[in-house]
Formats: C-alpha cells, structure tokens, sequence
C-alpha cells in the first residue's frame, strides 16, 4: 500500500516544487508514468534517465523546463500548493491507496512545517482528535467527533474537502484520473 500511497500527480509535483521542497525517487516515477500516458517533452525524456542521489538545482531546472514545455498551469500562492498537495493525499485515501492515520499524519506534519498553514489546519485537528480517541474516551480537537464515529467524521471531511478543492485546471495534465 505504500508504494501505491507514494504515486505522484503532476499537480502535487509542481506543488512540492512551488514549496521547494527536495526531490526524491517518487519525481522519476511520475515521469514514467507522465510518459506511459502520452506525454511528451525533451526535458521529460531527460528526467526519465536521472538517478539518484538527486542534484535539487538539476532536478528543479528539469521541471522548470517540463513546466514550460508542456504549458502546465501556473501555481500562484503557497496556500494554493498545500490545498494541491492536501487534495492528492485526500484523493489517496478516498480512493483506499493509503488509510487515514497515514493521511493525516503527512498533512498535519505539513501544517507545522509550513508554519500552521490555515488552509490544511482541519487535517491538523483531526489527525490530533484521532490520536486522542485511539488511547482516551475524549478529545477536544474536533466537535462531536468521538471513538465510534471518528473514522466517518474524517471521511466525511476528507469527501467535502475534494468537492471545495477541485484541481480543474490540472486535470487534463494529470497521468491518472485526478
């Protein structure tokens, strides 16, 4: 399931790459995969050949160059990356790729590396109310969340924030249905 949990959309590519974060294996995967579905650019191809360990300004320049060639859409704002990148994780986890504690873990460590970044804070509190539920018969994170509907709760979360967070302009660039 972690393999499948680590499958990359061009979205959450080029959020992480708005976020500056460091590249890993799973960018090589997603060329592959951009490939595999028809997409074609010269700094694509390149990429595909890219081993690690992973040089960031040669690997960020490639997809500065993919970015182009292909004409993927613009991110404007760091807020606009971490909803990208909360959606694709939600998207995982609605779709059974990866469970909620995964899911939440990942986005409420986000939320404190990116400086307690509003737009995901609801991930934060639910992971903390799950936490809390798992060991306690109350938390306080989360109204009206307790042991026996808390995974509803959080589906239900999850499933209301992929209706607010359609990523439209991405769809027709995405290697897999988004």
């Amino acid at each position: 399931m972690k393999k499948e949990a680590e499958l990359r959309l061009t979205s959450e590519v080029y959020a992480r790459r708005f976020l500056d974060y460091g590249p890993d294996e799973t960018v090589i995967t997603w060329a592959e995969n951009m490939t595999l579905s028809g997409f074609a650019s010269d700094s694509l191809f390149i990429l595909l050949g890219e081993v690690g360990p992973f040089n960031k300004f040669e690997i960020d320049e490639l997809l500065d160059r993919i970015h182009y060639e292909l004409q993927l859409p613009k991110i404007r704002d760091k807020n606009e990356a971490l909803a990208i990148i909360a959606t694709a994780y939600v998207q995982r986890f609605i779709q059974g790729k990866t469970d909620s504690a995964d899911t939440l873990f990942r986005l409420s460590q986000m939320y404190t590396e990116e400086g307690n970044a509003a737009v995901i804070g609801d991930f934060y509190l639910l992971h903390y109310a799950a936490v809390d539920l798992a060991t306690e018969d109350v938390q306080y994170y989360w109204p009206e969340a307790h042991r026996g509907n808390i995974e509803k709760v959080i589906q239900n979360q999850c499933i209301k924030w992929l209706k607010e967070h359609r990523i439209a302009a991405w769809r027709k660039y995405e290697w897999a249905e988004a």
